[in-house]
């Protein structure tokens, strides 16, 4: 494997990492509001639930962007120099990581929000 990809990859799985921990933090503190708002409707909970579904359809529409364009670099990388296996692999990649960058940032947000 080379050093570029390994990188990639290290990269990648301390970036999943983070976002899992932080993800955590995140549904830990808002269970309760949000089980709360179930049983018994408030203006917190719904502003929370508003709140939470917001930020899952912009981190997805975030991505689905970031998506398109990471593939047509990578398209336009390999219309000029052929693209190798491992070369592929590192751009998959860096295509994974450009989805998942909106959404880590916004769990990293929240995460912080939480445990202030």
């Amino acid at each position: 494997m080379s050093r570029k990809l390994s990188n990639a990859v290290a990269e990648t799985m301390l970036e999943a990492g983070e976002a899992a921990a932080n993800s955590v933090v995140t549904i830990t503190a808002r269970l309760p509001i949000l089980a709360t708002h179930m049983v018994r409707p408030s203006a917190e909970g719904l502003a929370e639930w508003q709140e939470a579904s917001s930020e899952k359809m912009i981190a997805l529409w975030d991505g689905t962007v970031a998506a398109c364009t990471a593939w047509n670099d990578m398209m336009w990388r390999a219309v000029f120099a052929p693209i190798t296996p491992t070369g592929m692999a590192h751009e998959a990649l860096v295509l994974v990581r450009a989805v998942s960058k909106s959404g880590h940032a916004r769990v990293r947000a929240n995460a912080a929000r939480f445990r202030d």
